[in-house]
């Protein structure tokens, strides 16, 4: 990008009132770093929500246009062609297209696989739209076409893993270029997460003996918290209680209240839900070690990284990005899928060892001190650009 050439558009694919989803955050992060390399930022999502709001608040020209997006990918894999056919179809002279037209981007950036209309409108408009995309893609029948799509029509493709990547590119394919752009955390002061941590502490009445564990995420089947208390119920009993603090949305109220009536036969541990939380900054230097359960091939859990730059050791599943970002019995552990009796025993060995837990805490912090931070992020971006 000349000079010159100064408005990035980026067009958001979710929105929400009470959270804000990774592939958004990731999203409004790109957009917070092209504000800093003094461009002019055009946000836009498909309706109201949180992620509108926060780039409106730090400074984006932000707009909602409905837009349509590929939601078969996810709910009805049997008619992704057809939803792609319809999307082709409905490009020109939509409301989307028409917004593009009007204020005319040096680049679009669009994110996730489901947000697809703007790569149609590039064909009509000739406007370089990198596709960033934060989920690991399913192989089943029928993908093809989606895969299709994205290297034939993508400028360049972003992607926060090499596990996103291994997904989006099979065997005999014509590959459009794909750029590794993991994503970027600020680090916190140690001293204000110390100060914090008492406070908060304080605040919920827990003791320094306390083993806190934290869950953050959105709750719905395939998120792993239901997993994690099952875990839980096999601890022993030992001179460090344990509190699971959980905090999220609940995306499937089903699933939730079946995460609240296991969590009430737990007699090992304590159980803790706060709800939505706006950041969840706001526990994190309070919780001793995150536990990342999900079931879904995670790109490269946000929450994970958060917990990190905070000094928090990770146990997780052994999936997806995960395993790019733990290394494992360093700065945290990590079991296999679905394993709950080994997840319990990992837990337990931590909780009865504060000492190795701090210590895997602190190779956490360092290692997304050298690899994840925001600058880094903010540097690849700026490269990227000026290319």
């Amino acid at each position: 990008m000349t000079k010159n050439k100064r408005t990035v558009m980026l067009i958001g694919h979710h929105t929400h009132p009470e959270i804000v989803t990774g592939a958004e955050k990731a999203l409004l992060l790109f957009g917070s770093a092209c504000l800093d390399l003094k461009l002019t930022v055009i946000w836009i999502s498909p309706g109201p929500g949180l992620s509108y709001n926060r780039a409106a608040q730090m400074g984006m020209d932000a707009h909602i246009i409905p837009f349509p997006l590929l939601w078969s990918l996810i709910y009805e894999p049997n008619r992704l062609n057809e939803e792609i056919d319809l999307l082709k179809e409905s490009a020109e002279g939509s409301l989307l297209d028409q917004a593009i037209a009007g204020y005319s981007p040096d680049l679009i950036v669009t994110n996730s696989a489901i947000n697809g209309l703007p790569i149609f409108i590039r064909q009509i408009r000739n406007i370089p739209v990198w596709w960033y995309i934060h989920e690991t893609i399913p192989q089943y029948q029928g993908i093809e076409s989606l895969l299709t799509l994205i290297h034939s029509h993508a400028d360049l493709i972003l992607v926060p893993s090499a596990s996103v990547a291994r997904s989006i590119s099979p065997v005999n394919f014509e590959l459009a270029p794909i750029e590794l752009l993991p994503y970027g955390v600020d680090i916190p002061a140690q001293k204000l997460v110390a100060k914090e941590r008492k406070s908060i502490r304080i605040n919920y009445g827990w003791s320094d003996k306390h083993i806190v564990i934290g869950w953050f995420g959105s709750i719905y089947y395939g998120k792993g918290l239901i997993e994690l208390i099952k875990a839980c119920s096999f601890l022993q009993a030992g001179d460090n209680p344990i509190v699971i603090l959980a905090a999220g949305n609940a995306g499937d109220y089903r699933y939730f209240q079946m995460c609240m009536n296991e969590a009430k036969q737990l007699k090992s541990a304590e159980f803790r839900y706060l709800g939505v939380l706006s950041n969840i900054s706001e526990v994190l230097p309070a919780v001793d070690l995150v536990a990342v359960t999900s079931l879904i091939e995670e790109a490269l859990p946000n929450v994970a990284l958060e917990a990190m730059a905070f000094g928090k050791c990770i146990v997780a599943y052994n999936s997806g990005g995960l395993q790019e970002i733990v290394i494992d019995r360093e700065t945290g552990v990590l079991v296999n899928k679905e394993d709950t009796k080994s997840l319990a025993k990992m837990i337990d060995q931590l909780a009865n060892d504060p000492v190795k837990l701090k210590n895997m805490g602190k190779k956490a912090r360092a290692r997304v001190v050298q690899q994840y931070r925001y600058d880094l992020f903010k540097k690849k971006i700026e490269k990227m650009i000026n290319k």
